[in-house]
């Protein structure tokens, strides 16, 4: 098994499977629901097909339910998953990971600040 930064962003599936992975902090994250990704993601096209996906080390699941939150009045983006905020770096970021910028949940500061802090989503 391996951490492949240099897939960082990459949605990726085994083929003929239906699991869908968000490679993060070099890992395979699979997001547990059409839901959650619809939450998340511009489409479902360019999710990457690759028979040696079970070669990536396996991190924590996407939450089910896991956003895209901004707090009003703030430019910085937040993905929530996990109980945790991880700040998305910028938006090429946001682009390398497919991220949706019109499924951002625009929420009061207060909660924004109420959740824990993650490790920042960043690319390159």
């Amino acid at each position: 098994m391996a951490i492949r930064n240099d897939l960082n962003g990459l949605r990726m599936q085994m083929p003929g499977a239906p699991e869908v992975y968000l490679i993060d902090q070099g890992r395979k994250r699979h997001i547990p629901d059409p839901a959650t990704y619809n939450n998340l993601f511009r489409s479902w096209n360019g999710i990457v097909q690759d028979p040696h996906l079970n070669n990536i080390d396996t991190g924590v699941a996407i939450s089910h339910g896991a956003v895209l939150a901004q707090a009003q009045g703030d430019a910085a983006v937040y993905l929530i998953d996990n109980g945790v905020k991880r700040h998305i770096a910028s938006p090429a970021t946001m682009d390398r990971y497919h991220f949706d910028w019109d499924k951002i949940q625009h929420v009061a500061p207060i909660l924004v600040r109420s959740i824990q802090n993650g490790p920042t989503i960043a690319w390159p």
